[in-house]
C-alpha cells in the first residue's frame, strides 16, 4: 500500500474530516508510513504498513501499541479514539 495513492483518493480523504474533525492532522506522508499529529499536543503518532504481513501497525506519540488494522480507514479511526495519554505495554 502506497500512502501517496490512498491519500489522493477521495474517500480515504473524507473518511478522515468524517471521522475526526480536526482532531487529526497530517504531517508528514511516506511509502509506508505516515505521521500524525494528534491534538490537542500535536504529537506525532505513526501508522506505517508492513508489505511482508499485508497488515497496518499503529503506534502513538511515545511509541506506544495502538493496535493493527487492515486498511487505512480502520487506522485513522483506532488513532482518532485511542487513549494515549499512558504509556502502557498492551
Amino acid at each position: 500500500m502506497n500512502f501517496h495513492v490512498e491519500l489522493l483518493k477521495s474517500s480515504c480523504r473524507k473518511e478522515l474530516k468524517r471521522q475526526t474533525g480536526r482532531s487529526l492532522d497530517i504531517l508528514e506522508v511516506r511509502r509506508h508510513e505516515l505521521v500524525i499529529g494528534r491534538s490537542p499536543t500535536w504529537a506525532p503518532c505513526r501508522i506505517r504498513y508492513y508489505p511482508g504481513v499485508g497488515r497496518i501497525y499503529v503506534s502513538g506519540p511515545a511509541g506506544q501499541h495502538i493496535g493493527w488494522a487492515d486498511n487505512l480507514a480502520d487506522a485513522i479511526k483506532q488513532l482518532a479514539h485511542a487513549d494515549t495519554s499512558q504509556v502502557l505495554p498492551e
